[in-house]
Formats: C-alpha cells, structure tokens, sequence
C-alpha cells in the first residue's frame, strides 16, 4: 500500500534540515507523540546524514494495543540516509515482530517553496500476513498519516516558539 504526505513550513529547506536532525527537537516530538525513543546512530560526516533510531510506542494500561500485545513490547528501528545537497533522504523502518513480514520504507524530499519548505514523504507498506495483511497495511498507513498530521502540528508550534 503506497501513500505521500506533504505539508509545508515557514522554514528554509536548509535550516529545516537541521531542525529535522536535531536531536533536542526529536526528543521533545517523541514525547508529544508517545513515542519512547532511543537514538542509536547520527553521522553527520560526508554529503549524508545518517541517523538510526529505536521507537517504542507507549501504551496506555488497557488500552486495545495493550490488550493485543500484552507484555509484548512493540518497537521499530528506524534507519534514514539523508543526502544534504540534494534535499532528499530514504528512510525505512523494521518492526521487531515480524520483521521479515513487515515492511514500510520510502522517501523524504525537502522542496522550497514560496512559503518556505515543502516536506513530501513517499512510502510504501507491505505486510505479507496470510489473510489480513491488506488489513494490517491499511492501519500502519492510518497510524503513519496520523502521526505526521500530529508531528506537523508539532513543528509548527515549535517553530512559533523558538524563532
């Protein structure tokens, strides 16, 4: 199942960049969006950032991920390679269930913009689950666009409060 998510911010693209790969930032966007989160790798040398991070959701005791997975602990690593000249990164993530089942990858493309940056991300899901996979895509992918609607609200506020 494909899907692209573009927004725009009042941002030039290169200082964008740098808002994106700061890790000040994605602490503070991990915790408004429930996420634990580990940064594992961020290499900043050469034309390429490249940034490894583990993500695990939290969960509210009860709630009906929390019933599903019980003590389970749902995670994904999320590997990125961004080239900085171009403006444009791949990126995919590897949950730890089911990781040779499962798989959600894509781009990001920074694009300037009258109004500032354009943030387009291309992605895929495939999940090759006998007899729901189409069912378990279409919730990863409402879980992704969801997720954006609410890290867009974020940077922006963000950007409101710290220019």
């Amino acid at each position: 199942m494909k899907f692209v998510i573009e927004d725009v911010f009042r941002i030039a693209p290169d200082a964008y960049i740098e808002l994106y790969f700061d890790e000040p930032f994605n602490v503070a966007l991990g915790d408004f969006l429930g996420l634990g989160r580990e940064l594992r790798k961020l290499d900043r040398s050469g034309a390429a950032i490249v940034r490894q991070i583990c993500c695990e959701p939290k969960r509210e005791k009860g709630s009906d991920a929390d019933k599903a997975f019980g003590a389970s602990k749902a995670s994904f690593v999320e590997n990125m390679t961004f080239d900085v000249a171009a403006h444009r990164g791949t990126w995919e993530t590897i949950p730890n269930m089911l990781p040779e089942r499962v798989k959600t990858l894509g781009t990001l493309e920074l694009v300037a913009v009258p109004d500032g940056t354009k943030r387009i991300v291309r992605g895929s899901c495939d999940a090759r689950l006998w007899g729901f996979g189409g069912v378990a895509e279409r919730a990863i992918v409402r879980e992704i666009e969801k997720n954006y609607v609410r890290m867009t609200k974020f940077t922006n506020d963000w950007l409101a409060s710290h220019r």
